[in-house]
């Protein structure tokens, strides 16, 4: 009888590793295989994190009327033509002239072309070809009046270009795209998709941005088990991020494991598990886990420092400060990409934001250590921005680089 016991008690455990070694065959091969995640010595930075926009309309002042074009038409006159006073015509209008068109392209690569149309008034540019002619340059650029995400196209407009020497127009071009970008990087994307190696296992975050409300999820799948962390509440440039619910959803959409449910008109928050929830104070400024990174990537360096209370769906931990560190360079994936680290410690705990600023300061590694509390971290493995991919990931096997 006992040898029986002891077969069948070989055979479960012989099919549970079985089990096992199938679910993380493949987890354990991309992490034995994929490059080493690097990370340069944190060092000194004097790097300040540009503090984020939520709309896209705000332009400088001398920027208000410049736009995105979609193509550029160039059309080649004769100096001898007639002068013609400025004008903004329909293309489609125009009369026939001997011209060059260049292909159309995609609206982000060509917006430098709108500067020449739109930093210039007068009607022709001179342009001398072998010092005995000179042409009149009309520009003819198609505005988009959405913006780029949109990629709605717009009809073409005329509109002529100045009489400025070439070399002022392109300076004044060069200074109006680079304020231009300058406010492009500082406009907090809408939606946001990151995928993230926890440990051996997939991780993804998430958000959405509609109007003053955000959603934000966290989800993993380590060995079948399901973790999701759900934080959702308002958004404003002048105030950040301001929660009003938390809750670790790993059990089930319908009965969080723990949640937070902060009342603003109260300052008051209640936290914990169903069966034991407790009320605790609530201040301006305070966070969740996951919204503390969403408030420091939009804030940016307005503050040297940022002090909160930081609630886990478990507890609250009072007095969080965190402080911009240094920067590093890290490896993601074969991409490196230098980020700016926001820590906060207190007792044996601390939470360490890797925020990427030519990425309008997203998280791209995050590590969580609140002791008995639990602690994970996190580093990505692919980025995209309002659809905009920035960071791909790419298969080991696809990869030359491998772990010796």
């Amino acid at each position: 009888m006992k040898i029986w016991r002891y077969l069948f008690g070989f055979a479960l455990l012989a099919s549970v590793l079985l089990h096992l070694s199938v679910l993380l065959a493949g987890p354990i091969y991309d992490w034995w295989t994929q490059p080493e995640f690097e990370q340069t010595a944190l060092r000194k930075t004097e790097r300040k994190l540009a503090e984020q926009s939520l709309d896209e309309s705000e332009k400088p002042a001398e920027l208000a009327n410049v736009q995105v074009v979609d193509q550029q038409q160039v059309f080649f006159a004769p100096a001898t033509e007639p002068s013609v006073k400025p004008t903004v015509t329909k293309v489609a209008s125009a009369q026939p002239k001997p011209r060059l068109k260049t292909a159309s392209k995609p609206a982000a690569l060509v917006a430098s072309e709108v500067v020449i149309a739109s930093a210039v008034t007068s009607e022709k540019m001179p342009v001398s070809v072998d010092g005995s002619d000179s042409l009149g340059v009309n520009v003819a650029s198609a505005v988009v009046e959405n913006n780029l995400a949109s990629g709605a196209s717009q009809p073409a407009v005329a509109v002529t270009a100045g009489a400025e020497p070439a070399s002022k127009v392109a300076n004044k071009a060069s200074r109006v795209m680079a304020q231009l970008n300058r406010e492009a990087n500082k406009r907090f994307p809408k939606v946001v998709d990151i995928g993230y190696y926890w440990t051996v296992f997939d991780a993804r975050m998430q958000w959405k941005i509609e109007k003053d409300q955000y959603v934000l999820r966290l989800q993993a799948n380590p060995v079948g088990k399901k973790i999701e962390y759900l934080s959702e509440g308002k958004i404003s440039a002048k105030n950040g991020v301001t929660p009003v619910r938390f809750a670790d959803l790993s059990l089930g959409p319908s009965v969080p494991k723990n949640s937070v449910d902060f009342n603003w008109d109260t300052q008051t928050a209640v936290v914990g598990p169903p069966n034991a929830l407790k009320t605790e104070p609530l201040e301006a400024g305070d966070q969740d886990l996951l919204s503390a990174a969403l408030h420091l990537a939009l804030m940016g360096s307005r503050q040297a420092s940022y002090g909160m209370s930081l609630f886990s769906g478990k507890k609250r931990y009072p007095d969080v400060v965190f402080e911009l560190k240094g920067e590093a360079t890290l490896t993601l994936g074969t991409t490196k990409v230098d980020a700016v680290l926001m820590r906060a410690q207190w007792s044996d705990r601390q939470v360490d934001f890797w925020l990427a600023p030519e990425w309008n300061n997203l998280p791209v590694k995050m590590s969580v250590n609140l002791g008995k509390d639990g602690s994970f971290e996190i580093l990505a493995k692919e980025v995209t921005l309002d659809g905009r991919k920035v960071l791909e990931w790419i298969s080991p096997q696809n990869q030359q680089q491998r772990r010796p």
